[in-house]
């Protein structure tokens, strides 16, 4: 089935012509941030997806537990509570999901991992001088889903690697930085 047939795609807005006063003052949603909920490193019970309550289609703004993708780098995670409320602008698309048939974790973890999903953008991107993935292709995506059980666990169980992960990175990071101040202070003594 093709992604547009279960999935609603709302392009951001493009903030050179946004007037409105309400985003005067609002921060805009980047890459790094689209990492960062990504990596999950900012992960609450706040953030867990509320298939109860659907969310707001009709404002450029994030909101915590939204399924952001970006079409420069072809990824996608799902909004944080640190992230929300900032504008997406039209290199990142809002996705809108049926949840009785899909998972929002399953979508982030096919779109991110998937290699068929990576070929098939690959194909639509051929001959581009920019390679940017375009609203249309994103929606003509072909996806085979298997029950939605096995979807909840297999999102979830990716959005925790993908945090596992980060916060091993952190940990090395920290130590690493931890040992050249102590090699620092031998040295000094």
């Amino acid at each position: 089935m093709k992604l547009e047939d279960i999935v609603t795609v709302k392009v951001g807005a493009n903030i050179s012509r946004l007037k409105d006063e309400e985003y005067q003052s609002v921060d805009t949603y980047s890459y790094d941030d689209l990492i960062e909920d990504l990596n999950g490193l900012f992960l609450d019970s706040k953030t867990e997806i509320d298939s109860e309550n659907p969310l707001n289609e009709s404002t450029h703004l994030s909101q915590c537990g939204e399924l952001i993708f970006s079409f420069v780098s072809s990824k996608a995670s799902i909004v944080s509570e640190k992230n929300a409320s900032k504008i997406i602008n039209q290199n990142f698309a809002k996705l809108f999901i049926d949840h009785e048939q899909l998972d929002p974790r399953y979508l982030c973890y096919i779109l991110n991992e998937s290699h068929e999903i990576k070929r098939q953008m690959a194909i639509s991107m051929q001959g581009s001088t920019v390679r940017k993935l375009t609203p249309l292709t994103l929606k003509g995506l072909e996806i085979k889903l298997p029950s939605i059980a096995k979807q909840h666990t297999i999102g979830k169980a990716y959005l925790s690697i993908k945090k596992h992960h980060a916060l091993a990175k952190k940990q090395a990071e920290l130590e690493e930085k931890l040992y050249f101040e102590v090699l620092k202070k031998i040295d000094q003594s």
